[in-house]
């Protein structure tokens, strides 16, 4: 006993170093002093409603190797196989170390959510052989949660046996993270809201008070993007982080998506919020929607600063091996059977056949534009160069030893570049 609170102690801490975001767990401890050197895997069965963006679950093992010393295991990439509402196998495996006496197996868990758990199973493979090593109360059938163990979690009052939902037998637990409080970027119950925009419903966060200033995050990404700049910048504007179409917590309809309906969406939701103009950055996607933005709709634009943004897409603008890569990802996607209404999809497919301005275009955007990219970045320095050019009146920096994601990689000289150019008058 004394060595299952020490494993769990250390897990603690450990979780507590290196984890980004609040991760519980539940688990349990097995004797596997038997088996030096052999192989296991972890199995069970999770089904998760009203998950949040950042929410997921994660097979783990976790082997205690002295008194200090833990060692852990888990699948990094488990919730690609995650399907809304519905029971997901998911595995982890790994070798036990000699040293190792005792396993603790289970999940790791973390935002709001539902979580619903059952059909937990140890496999350890020895010397050729397969065994299953028995597991208390394994799908949860006892009316008691022993010898499972939730831990980093303080409403216990929400861990409930429940027979709503059962992969097998007559109940499974549940774990009822729906109404959490959080105050993540991207995910922030105090800041978050929603306004319905051209059909669909969009999720923004305001943070800071003073002049507005929108922020248009990448592909396939969220608010939670701009974590570094968002402290910064409150501090001297309203900062209206959106969640564009079909991403973050933001809905999406069939409409096809275009880099022109992202603009027209950021300038409508600017109307329901009532301003008139807006300073704007945006990151990659956010800079080809900052562009047509100012485009589209100039008086929307009081300033523009645009991260590694690009005019259309072809060898002359954006590293062929990442074209190539996302080319072979969406005939991965399609053999597995993901059909082309699948968001990811569309937005993978974004990437390769979208935007489409002339360069000479750029001429009729008439405030100032702030055209940033990094030295290693996957836009061509060549097409960068076209950019700052063909605008009237654009400031050009380069982020020297940093790359596409210059706003994570130097967050510092990143943001202070932004402030300064947004304080000049002119």
């Amino acid at each position: 006993m004394r060595k299952t609170l020490l494993l769990l102690v250390l897990l603690c801490m450990a979780l507590a170093a290196h984890a980004q975001e609040k991760l519980s767990y539940l688990l349990q401890t097995v004797d596997v002093a038997a088996y030096p050197n052999a192989t296991f895997e972890v199995r069970g069965q999770v089904l998760i409603e009203d998950k949040a963006r950042h929410g997921g679950a994660i097979t783990c093992a976790v082997a205690l190797l002295d008194k200090k010393t833990i060692k852990t295991y888990f699948d990094r990439y488990g919730m690609e196989a995650y399907r809304p509402g519905a029971w997901t196998a998911l595995s982890v495996s790994g070798r036990i170390d000699r040293q190792a006496n005792k396993l603790s197996v289970g999940m790791f868990f973390s935002g709001r959510g539902r979580y619903y758990f059952d059909d937990f199973e140890l496999l350890i493979t020895s010397k050729g052989k397969t065994i299953s090593v028995p597991l208390g109360n394994a799908g949860f059938e006892a009316d008691t949660l022993r010898p499972w163990y939730v831990g980093e979690y303080k409403e216990m009052v929400n861990v409930r046996l429940t027979t709503d939902k059962a992969r097998s037998g007559r109940q499974s637990l549940l774990i009822d993270n729906s109404r959490a409080e959080s105050e993540e970027y991207g995910d922030n119950t105090r800041r978050g809201r929603y306004a319905t925009v051209n059909g669909v419903r969009l999720y923004y966060e305001l943070y800071g008070a003073g002049e507005p200033l929108l922020l248009l995050h990448g592909n396939n990404m969220s608010i939670n993007s701009f974590s570094q700049q968002i402290p910064a910048l409150a501090k001297s504007y309203q900062v209206i982080a959106l969640d564009s179409r079909g991403q973050g917590n933001s809905q999406a309809d069939t409409t096809r998506l275009t880099y022109e309906l992202f603009a027209d969406d950021a300038a409508a939701l600017l109307q329901v919020l009532g301003v008139d103009s807006a300073r704007v950055l945006g990151w990659s996607d956010g800079g080809n929607i900052g562009l047509l933005l100012a485009m589209r709709h100039p008086g929307k634009v009081r300033q523009l600063a645009s991260m590694a943004a690009v005019l259309y897409n072809n060898d002359q603008s954006i590293s062929p091996k990442l074209n190539a890569q996302l080319r072979r990802q969406l005939t991965e996607m399609k053999g597995r059977g993901v059909t082309e209404a699948d968001m990811e999809y569309r937005l993978k497919n974004l990437l390769l056949t979208e935007p489409h301005i002339a360069p000479d275009a750029l001429a009729q955007i008439n405030v100032p534009v702030l055209v940033m990219a990094g030295e290693n970045d996957i836009v061509r320095r060549e097409h960068t160069d076209l950019i700052a050019a063909r605008l009237p009146r654009a400031t050009l920096k380069i982020f020297r030893k940093a790359g596409h994601d210059a706003p994570t990689e130097v967050p510092a000289e990143f943001n202070q570049a932004v402030l300064e150019f947004f304080a000049r008058r002119r």
